[in-house]
């Protein structure tokens, strides 16, 4: 990395100890613009602060984010039997794993490691027809990264007094994080929180005009399915605990798919 090294941290409201670092000289303006609509505050700091303020907090993820190198290209663009099943994959290595978006960026990270490291080309965020996936590539980091603090990542969007979960592309590659600790709601609208009406819906095509109460094994059920925590050995414990803690202390509602309205009073 040059001089030109920028820091951000995720929800710097929140003091969680996850950061990304880029070389600003690599990516455009829309590189930073995107990583503040997804939650991360910039910070003025040069590299002899940044590691003061990391120093000695416990589950830290730094993602180094750099402009791929033409081997990494290369195996970010190669066809995989994978590829079958969607464009992103987890690979096993024996001290650490790699994700893949096919023909977007990797990212090489190990639970045990502070600092991980994304490659993308430079042009990642540029392109308004692709946001889906960009958000996606930093959801699944974050998934990762917030699991270890108890957050979870959804897909899904927030509406008042509540959260709707979705399929990741009919949310376009939202995540929703539920801190049930802090009774936080993390979302790219900003932090909200959980308060005593707080309601998680699932969309029904065939039911009309009213809402029915799922039962805990359904609910918990939904949100297993939906949650953006990728990995070749399935939810890992930490994850699983939240999910079921959450199935526990928040009403899940099915919801009229057709009277849904993104960011709108639901009248849960």
């Amino acid at each position: 990395m040059s001089n030109a090294v920028t820091y951000f941290q995720f929800c710097q409201e929140l003091d969680l100890p996850i950061f990304v670092k880029i070389d600003s000289d690599q990516f455009s303006p829309k590189m930073v613009d995107f990583l503040i609509q997804q939650q991360f505050d910039q910070l003025d700091l040069d590299e002899n602060k940044f590691e003061e303020l990391i120093k000695g907090r416990s589950n830290v993820r730094v993602l180094k984010i750099n402009e791929v190198s033409p081997l990494v290209s290369r195996q970010i663009e190669v066809s995989r039997e994978s590829d079958y099943y969607g464009p992103e994959s987890v690979t096993p290595n024996k001290d650490y794993r790699i994700y893949r978006y096919k023909s977007l960026a990797m990212i090489i990270y190990s639970f045990r490691a502070k600092e991980w490291e994304m490659g993308c080309y430079q042009d990642f965020a540029e392109d308004s027809n692709y946001e889906h996936a960009y958000r996606s590539v930093i959801g699944r980091f974050l998934s990762w990264a917030l699991a270890p603090h108890g957050i979870v990542g959804f897909w899904g969007v927030p509406v008042d007094n509540g959260a709707v979960l979705l399929r990741q592309n009919e949310s376009k590659g939202e995540v929703i994080y539920l801190d049930i600790t802090r009774q936080k709601l993390i979302t790219v609208e900003g932090i909200k929180r959980i308060g005593p009406k707080f309601k998680i819906l699932k969309l029904d095509s065939t039911l009309r005009n009213k809402n029915l109460v799922m039962k805990p094994e359904e609910f918990l059920s939904v949100l297993t399915h939906h949650t953006s925590y990728l990995d070749y050995e399935g939810l890992s414990v930490p994850v699983r605990q939240v999910i079921r803690s959450i199935a526990k202390n928040i009403e899940g509602l099915v919801h009229p798919q057709e009277s849904f309205r993104p960011r709108t009073n639901l009248s849960l």
